[in-house]
């Protein structure tokens, strides 16, 4: 269903077209069986998810888009003071926010074409665009399609004394339809402390506690941790509750950075830790589903999707991103292709 609500910005319009037409090697992207090889593309992401449209096979289970947060600053790979600094990418924009809206809104429109019918969209963004991506992925799935709004909340310097501590982003998830996956089992949280010494008793089949049935007019009923007395003379108007593996997941995930401390960092200045796309992955996701994300960067998404035995596609235009990427990857003895686009039909494999 539509939204109602428009998100307007100066010369709105599209969602548009590249302005040029890229070229991929289709026969590079499949197997001899047809299935998706795992494909690293250098090139405009705009280009490369336009050009996929072309091969009706090429549509994903899950895209995680963690695109630039208009933050109004260029990022390096070593710290922005340094002069000698490698760039990563640009995110200024000349602090034209309808440029970076019309930016954004094209290529999530290209995602939800390139979902499966029961694919997810996870939309990684902070405080900085994430009110404006909430109205575009309204407009352009639908608000019915909304799952959630994700925090992921992480630890690190605090050091502002103007205002609270901004140490949190926002990870939009919308799905194409409302026939989606999403396995609740494999992001169970553990039970508190308190919820477990509830759990005081035991049999062959785990941990319980003793509860009273919902009968009417049973004085016992829905009364919770009654004695084990209870249960001996009330047989029909207790049963036995069983801790289970944890409790549901929600929307809110404290998940640490990948500090200057970790081995999994690779230097790249706005790397996502893998235990984010890992939670991503496994709940809505299953083995043998492919994946993509067009703003990889450091290739977080690509080293846990290739773990986790997910078929994948990464691209970004940056080189050093591409660089970080490819090199991660094959530390991990992960097997993939590196592509580019090319303008006309003279697509080839990188060196």
């Amino acid at each position: 269903m539509p939204s109602d609500v428009r998100l307007q910005w100066r010369d709105k319009s599209g969602p548009n077209q590249p302005s040029r037409v890229a070229s991929l090697d289709v026969e590079r992207l499949h197997g001899t069986d047809g299935s998706l090889r795992n494909s690293l593309i250098a090139g405009d992401n705009i280009e490369v998810m336009y050009a996929l449209l072309d091969d009706t096979s090429q549509r994903f289970s899950l895209i995680y888009l963690d695109p630039p947060f208009f933050s109004g600053r260029d990022w390096h790979m070593s710290s922005s003071a340094d002069p000698y600094a490698q760039k990563a990418y640009q995110d200024t924009w000349n602090g034209d926010v309808s440029a970076y809206l019309q930016w954004l809104y094209d290529r999530v429109a290209l995602a939800r074409n390139l979902l499966t019918e029961d694919g997810s969209l996870y939309l990684h963004l902070n405080w900085q665009a994430s009110h404006y991506g909430r109205l575009i992925l309204d407009e352009l799935f639908g608000p019915d399609k909304f799952q959630n709004e994700i925090i992921w909340g992480y630890r690190e310097a605090i050091n502002s004394r103007k205002r609270w501590n901004r140490k949190h982003d926002t990870i939009y998830f919308y799905t194409k339809t409302n026939h989606y996956t999403f396995n609740p089992e494999t992001a169970l949280q553990p039970y508190s402390d308190t919820t477990l010494k509830k759990y005081r008793y035991s049999d062959d089949k785990g941990s319980y506690r003793i509860m009273g049935r919902g009968i009417t007019d049973s004085p016992l009923r829905s009364r919770r941790d009654l004695p084990e007395e209870m249960e001996a003379l009330y047989p029909d108007l207790t049963y036995r509750h069983y801790l289970g593996k944890g409790t549901l997941p929600v929307d809110y995930w404290i998940i640490d950075i990948e500090n200057q401390a970790s081995t999994k960092r690779t230097g790249y200045p706005t790397q996502k830790p893998e235990a984010l796309l890992e939670k991503i992955l496994l709940a809505s996701t299953n083995p043998g589903d492919r994946i993509a994300d067009f703003c990889c960067g450091s290739g977080t998404t690509l080293a846990v999707a290739d773990r986790l035995h997910r078929a994948w596609v990464g691209c970004d235009s940056g080189d050093l991103a591409i660089n970080t990427s490819e090199s991660r990857l094959l530390s991990s003895g992960s097997s993939f292709k590196v592509l580019k686009t090319s303008f006309p039909e003279d697509l080839r494999q990188l060196p």
